[in-house]
């Protein structure tokens, strides 16, 4: 790397126009000539500068007519899983306990109240069935049991799950595939 010397930089200044450093330790002195060249860069850029000012100003082309489109449909929302269970359709803190006795939560979504799988039940032909279908033996406990619905083929549905398929903003096309999914499964 080039150390500055200050007298050198100085007398630079005093003899020559405009030192120009490109290389470790040379320096390149501008001429007249290049000084010139460097004028006529700078005159052709502020030439280039008005050509791109042109674009902007009145005597451009004249702005086109837009014609409003019609909007898109709004999307077929589904109804909201409070609009179609009630305010609270999961149970509030569904819990556990470990054989140590360490409580824990179960997420809402499995543990749909009475209610709730009150209207799944009827809106897919079944009967409400309570059951610890998380941890059905063992030496964990649940202390809700999950509201369950017994479809007309005997599969159990958890009702809690299908009414969270309402909870997430899905379109309503959507969530009868899921439904449609849900009841056809045979997998179970």
């Amino acid at each position: 790397m080039a150390h500055f010397n200050a007298m050198k930089a100085a007398a630079a200044y005093t003899f020559r126009a405009s030192p120009v450093v490109t290389r470790k330790g040379s320096t390149q002195v501008k001429t007249c000539s290049d000084a010139t060249a460097g004028a006529t860069q700078a005159a052709s850029a502020t030439q280039g500068a008005d050509d791109f000012r042109t674009l902007f100003t009145a005597g451009s082309n004249p702005p086109v007519a837009v014609t409003a489109t019609a909007t898109a449909p709004a999307p077929n929302v589904a109804p909201t899983a409070q609009s179609l269970f009630g305010p609270n359709p999961w149970m509030t803190n569904p819990g556990g306990v470990a054989p140590n006795g360490v409580t824990y939560n179960y997420n809402p979504y499995y543990f749909a109240t009475a209610d709730t799988a009150a209207k799944v039940a009827q809106m897919v032909g079944g009967t409400v069935v309570q059951e610890n279908a998380i941890t059905p033996y063992g030496p964990f406990q649940q202390n809700q049991p999950n509201y369950m619905v017994q479809l007309p083929s005997g599969r159990l549905i958890n009702a809690g799950l299908f009414a969270s398929f309402y909870d997430h903003g899905y379109t309503q096309d959507f969530v009868n595939r899921l439904v449609t999914s849900e009841l056809n499964d045979t997998s179970a």
